[in-house]
């Protein structure tokens, strides 16, 4: 076990962001000591006119669990004939969102979600590094450059460290770099660190509180920050409340419209081919969805192969092979479901502020005219600015780097579960179940299996802070603990409570370094140190005055 190097920000002096997204992932990249930020603007077989995002799909043939394509030309690949067996994934982060992972199939070809989502990093950051080498970053090797990953703020302790895992597969940094080198961030924390930079005319003052609705493909976080005033004019931020989110992205208003389509389409063809199908989808997602504000119909153009390029059928609004989507079944059908689940997400978030001078629509969905106008009603009259800052679809990517730039911009966050571990405490009658009851030597009577707090769920915690335990071991055994949680809204009393929302979701694993001086069977004192205002949980042991990083394996 290696001693925990003290990290040298000024050993990479380049700063890349990157936004690993459900639908589409970008990146953008800076160097340290400059302000200007270039975006990574060209992907493979991706014309200039679309998004200046990829999108997050792999492609695999057969049962073979080799990546062939990713990105656009995964998508473009799966049309020919040659590639009628292969298998298209796409919208895989949810996998890590463990209230829906459940309930998804299991990926196929024996694949996990860390091969998955590593086979697309390590394609996307080649085509990355790239880029880089033709613009500001080409004087620059890749061992010199810090790693920004962002990941949505609902996501728990275990989604995070597969993703920390999925990143050091697929090359972004090494095993044994220093752990700062990749640093994760949480979406709308990215996101507040960009409209900071961004939107100086909202004239943001200290104490103010701000909303940050980052609305994505798959997922939508919302956090609430307050803006302090730091020496020479430098805004830093605090969480102010306990964010939270759902699984309700614009991923879900493209599932309303296939149904609205194959609805529409049944009583004029008999099948539609994949590939038809899914150019009308591409007109949706690329054309309509973004300009649907709820005041106009829309049109889309049916490909000649359906044999409709020339008909008419009233019933289902089709004229010489151009098909009517009404403002109101677009309205009542496809969006108005999954942005009444974001306003319900605001109106729960606002109940937890007294005050709120602005709510930020930033990420793909963020941009939609349609959620914008629907956001602005529900709340207009109550917050005193809701805004859309330019370029909000990379506003998480752009706010990573600012981030990689200055990590303290963060001051506060509020944890969103309970922390602690497994302990014994006084055994109280007619309250500890009778099987806890553990009589000692003593005679003293105590509870087992209580849980003994570290950290209190939606209590603010400064990012430096730690909770230090001590601990010992015998020489040269290792030690292992294990780290409890809940997100229930009472301190939880109990460890073994999983239908209460208690569960054990990590083991920490000490190995006992060589110690020349120590005899074998030797008491070894130790202090366990763990970090939990940070956007990763971070653990260290201290034995004999040197520090040493922890082994974490986090439980399902």
């Amino acid at each position: 076990m290696a001693d925990q190097r003290a990290f040298n920000e000024r050993d990479y002096p380049v700063i890349v962001g990157i936004d690993f997204g459900t639908t589409y992932s970008g990146a953008a990249y800076s160097l340290a000591n400059q302000e200007d930020i270039e975006d990574i603007v060209r992907w493979p077989r991706q014309s200039s006119s679309v998004y200046c995002k990829t999108p997050t799909m792999n492609l695999y043939r057969g049962d073979s669990k080799k990546m062939v394509q990713w990105g656009n030309a995964a998508r473009l690949e799966l049309l020919r004939p040659i590639n009628r067996d292969a298998v298209l994934l796409k919208q895989y982060k949810l996998y890590l969102d463990e209230a829906l992972s459940k309930d998804l199939v299991p990926l196929p070809n024996d694949l996990t979600i860390v091969d998955v989502i590593s086979d697309f990093l390590r394609e996307f950051h080649e085509h990355l590094l790239f880029e880089m080498s033709r613009g500001i970053a080409r004087d620059f090797k890749q061992d010199s450059f810090r790693y920004c990953l962002t990941v949505p703020a609902m996501w728990s302790d275990r989604a995070k460290a597969l993703m920390r895992e999925s990143a050091i597969r697929a090359g972004l940094v090494k095993e044994g770099d220093h752990r700062d080198r990749l640093m994760l961030i949480s979406e709308p924390e990215a996101a507040a660190i960009y409209c900071e930079k961004k939107c100086e005319q909202f004239n943001l003052r200290g104490g103010d509180k701000f909303m940050i609705c980052d609305a994505g493909g798959g997922t939508v976080d919302l956090i609430v920050f307050q803006v302090e005033s730091t020496f020479q004019g430098t805004r830093k931020f605090k969480e102010d409340t306990k964010g939270h989110g759902e699984s309700c992205g614009s991923i879900f208003i493209d599932k309303r419209m296939r149904k609205l389509l194959k609805k529409k389409l049944k009583s004029a063809t008999k099948s539609v081919p994949p590939y038809a199908f899914e150019h009308m989808m591409d007109t949706f997602i690329n054309t309509v969805k973004p300009e649907f504000d709820g005041t106009d119909d829309h049109f889309i153009q049916l490909p000649a192969s359906l044999e409709l390029a020339s008909l008419t059928n009233e019933e289902i609004g089709l004229d010489e092979g151009v098909l009517c989507l009404t403002m109101q079944e677009l309205r009542d059908d496809v969006f108005e479901p999954v942005v009444q689940d974001v306003l319900n997400l605001i109106r729960q978030q606002m109940k937890t502020v007294n005050r709120l001078e602005a709510i930020f629509l930033v990420g793909g969905f963020g941009s939609s005219n349609y959620l914008f106008k629907r956001v602005q009603q529900e709340f207009g009259r109550d917050v005193g600015l809701v805004a859309m800052p330019p370029r909000a679809e990379l506003a998480v990517t752009r706010g990573a780097v600012f981030f990689g730039k200055n990590p303290n911009l963060v001051t506060t966050r509020v944890p969103r579960y309970w922390y602690g571990i497994d302990s014994t405490n006084k055994f109280i009658e007619g309250v500890d179940p009778p099987e806890f009851k553990i009589i000692r030597s003593d005679g003293s009577i105590r509870a087992d299996n209580r849980f003994s707090v570290f950290v209190r769920r939606g209590e603010p915690l400064d990012i430096n802070d730690c909770v230090v335990k001590k601990y010992y071991a015998f020489y040269p055994n290792q030690t292992v603990c294990s780290l409890f949680a809940a997100d229930t809204e009472e301190e939880p009393r109990y460890t073994c409570a999983p239908t209460l929302g208690v569960r054990r979701i990590a083991n920490f694993t000490i190995p006992m370094p060589k110690l020349p001086d120590v005899q074998y069977g030797e008491r070894i004192d130790l202090l366990i140190k763990m970090y939990f205002g940070e956007v990763e949980l971070r653990v260290e042991a201290v034995i004999q005055g040197k520090t040493y990083s922890t082994t974490c394996m986090f439980e399902a």
